[in-house]
């Protein structure tokens, strides 16, 4: 072990490893209070693999946080802040439900003012796995927007 940075590293055991951040959580909650653990959301993708990072107060890991007293939270992000507010408002809630791999069990798919051709476009994005799930099925797609989107020009639809 050497200080931070001199580039020097010991293999440890993962029981060594958990006693070490376990020690640490518990000597900055009693320093600096529960507030000092914040739970950063950064992923890349959407509900991390590891973390579950996404929606923040329903994740393994802010159970275990609740546990310990609680956490700092972050509440909005870079990405997607906007539409945890808006969903409020066009669902009334939290848009829980199927994936968007369940349209190939569909015959048609209505898209309300939703453009993941341009908001969701990580990666294969969303917009990949929603045209092969549409392929499937051989769904019909509707969008109702104000605007031609990219989504409404990339698949075969019906656009109102």
């Amino acid at each position: 072990r050497g200080a931070r940075g001199e580039g020097k590293f010991e293999r440890i055991s993962w029981d060594e490893a958990y006693d070490i951040i376990a020690t640490n959580m518990q000597r900055l909650i009693k320093e600096y209070g529960n507030e000092s653990i914040y739970l950063n959301y950064g992923t890349g993708t959407l509900g991390g693999t590891l973390t579950r990072s996404w929606p923040p107060g329903k994740t393994l890991v802010a159970r275990l946080m609740n546990c310990c007293g609680g956490y700092l939270n972050h509440y909005g992000d870079y990405s997607s802040a906007q539409i945890a507010a808006g969903l409020n408002y066009t669902y009334g809630g939290w848009a829980d439900g199927n994936s968007p791999s369940d349209i190939e069990n569909s015959k048609l798919v209505v898209l309300f003012g939703n453009n993941p051709g341009e908001t969701r476009m990580s990666g294969g994005g969303v917009t990949y796995y929603l045209e092969q799930a549409r392929q499937k099925s051989n769904a019909r797609m509707i969008i109702i927007d104000p605007r031609y989107t990219d989504t409404g020009a990339a698949i075969n639809t019906n656009i109102l």
